[in-house]
């Protein structure tokens, strides 16, 4: 397998509510998936100490919006509508067509977030997170 950089421009992120169908968040100008483990202090009269505690992921997204986008694409509107009815949505991270070594992260969560802003003369842009529910998957492309 060659080594080769990760770019942001081809990583996207692409939601759905029945885990079978994705359709690609259009406009984006970022996504970002993190990860945090808190820290428990343990220390004792023997010295510092320290301990894995939590774990939480989350899934943050922001972009210019777009009304009635093409069939296989969504925006704010369906995304509104999961907000709304706390729709459980399945994620995925990663290319369109995955190259060898590629990897696609994908999860189940709900839309925690979701902001939209109409500012004079600039395109009016929305920003979201999903609250990821257990651990999401990882895969590497084979080919």
């Amino acid at each position: 397998m060659a080594e080769h950089k990760v770019s942001g421009d081809d990583q996207f992120l692409f939601l759905g509510a029945d885990g079978l169908t994705y359709s690609q968040v259009i406009c984006l100008t970022g996504t970002s998936y993190t990860r945090a483990t808190n820290v428990i202090d343990a220390k004792t009269k023997c010295g510092p100490d320290k301990l894995p505690g939590t774990q939480d992921m989350n899934v943050t997204f922001e972009g210019q919006s777009m009304y009635d986008p093409a069939a296989g694409k969504t925006s704010t509107d369906e995304m509104d509508d999961w907000w709304t009815n706390k729709t459980t949505v399945y994620w995925k991270i990663g290319k369109l067509v995955p190259a060898q070594g590629d990897i696609t992260y994908t999860g189940t969560g709900f839309i925690s977030q979701l902001d939209e802003a109409f500012a004079q003369d600039t395109p009016s842009t929305f920003a979201g997170a999903i609250g990821v529910y257990g651990l999401p998957s990882k895969s590497t492309a084979t080919s």
